[in-house]
């Protein structure tokens, strides 16, 4: 068995060929040709106020026979409020201030667990990934000006998916911290030459923005929705379930939406997503509107229609889908590149005596 860190994904993984990887998997989905369980989670309070331990684990597999995938993570969250909004956070409880995330690609043929993969990385650019793949289907094609909400991991690397699916002209970028924001913008600027800058507001960002990104931690509305251009295309990451039903978008981003796009809508209905769930209970939006980004990709659902129409794509939540099509990629290339450990695939296999 392969083990992988973050740094021997970070080699091999690149936005163009994720982005490949995820588009032939959906189209595999609208097919009927591919598994993919729900996400699970399972809560356990801790002794600490506002933490608790959660365990999230989804499998999934491409009918190919080839691979099926289990990605799990051991995570402390906590939620408190920050300038007044709520929002999750993971704690690095780990020994040496660490995470615990983990991804198993095993053998359809002979059973064995074939790759241990470290997820961090993996996530970050297989949710940039996919909200670019929303991108290039609903945007505009000459979409230019970037609004972006957020200033962590999955805001830059969904500032690098944007870019490779649209030419920016400019970047606005807003979060809480004023600091932060500002290091981000520069590195921006310096890494990637954007036309960045950071703003004093979340309205500033997004205030005639051809593209909106919210990718934060929040757990509460930052996007009002009287702020969104014609033509804009809007995507949002934050999913919850039915314990914290977390929000980015406010109802009236979805009012003035001409399409909502979801990435699963059957978990959507399952976990209770905010962004969903709460503006089909006030009657904004009806289920049966909702398409989900495979059936877009596969023609079978409509996508944009008119330049001033408002695209909003939830990214609503990870599914064993995505692992299934990306990690036996990152296994094949670390392999046929010698990167990484090897572990005795003994060590994970048994003899079953009566």
């Amino acid at each position: 068995m392969l083990l992988l860190n973050n740094d021997d994904v970070k080699r091999v993984l690149e936005i163009g060929p994720c982005m490949d990887a995820l588009e032939e998997a959906y189209r595999a989905q609208a097919a009927g040709r591919t598994y993919s369980r729900p996400r699970t989670q399972l809560y356990m309070p801790l002794a600490e106020p506002g933490l608790s331990y959660c365990l999230k684990t989804t499998e999934g597999a491409l009918l190919d026979g080839r691979y099926a995938t289990l990605r799990l993570t051991s995570d402390v969250v906590s939620e408190a409020a920050v300038g007044g909004v709520t929002r999750r956070t993971k704690v690095a409880r780990g020994p040496g201030e660490t995470y615990c995330g983990l991804i198993m690609v095993f053998s359809a043929q002979t059973l064995e667990p074939v790759a241990l993969l470290h997820d961090g990385y993996l996530q970050l650019v297989r949710v940039a990934c996919t909200s670019a793949l929303g991108a290039r289907l609903l945007a505009r094609p000459d979409a230019t000006t970037l609004g972006l909400l957020g200033t962590g991991g999955q805001a830059w690397m969904h500032l690098m998916a944007m870019s490779a699916v649209r030419k920016l002209g400019r970047v606005r970028i807003h979060s809480p911290n004023p600091e932060r924001c500002g290091i981000f913008a520069e590195r921006a600027r310096q890494d990637l030459g954007l036309a960045a800058e950071a703003t004093g507001s979340a309205r500033e960002a997004v205030e005639g923005a051809d593209l909106v990104v919210a990718a934060t931690n929040t757990s509460q509305p930052i996007v009002d929705g009287a702020w969104i251009a014609k033509g804009a295309f809007v995507v949002s990451i934050v999913s919850g379930d039915a314990k914290t039903q977390r929000r980015e978008l406010d109802d009236e981003t979805v009012r003035r939406a001409a399409r909502v796009i979801s990435h699963s809508k059957e978990t959507a209905r399952l976990q209770r997503h905010g962004d969903l769930w709460c503006p089909v209970e006030a009657g904004i939006l009806q289920w049966d509107d909702i398409h989900d980004l495979s059936e877009v990709i596969a023609g079978k659902a409509p996508g944009r229609s008119r330049p001033e129409d408002i695209m909003v794509f939830k990214n609503n939540v990870g599914i064993g889908l995505q692992f299934a099509a990306v990690a036996p990629r990152v296994y094949e290339l670390a392999r046929a590149k010698g990167i990484g450990r090897e572990l005795p695939s003994e060590w994970f296999l048994q003899k079953m005596k009566p």
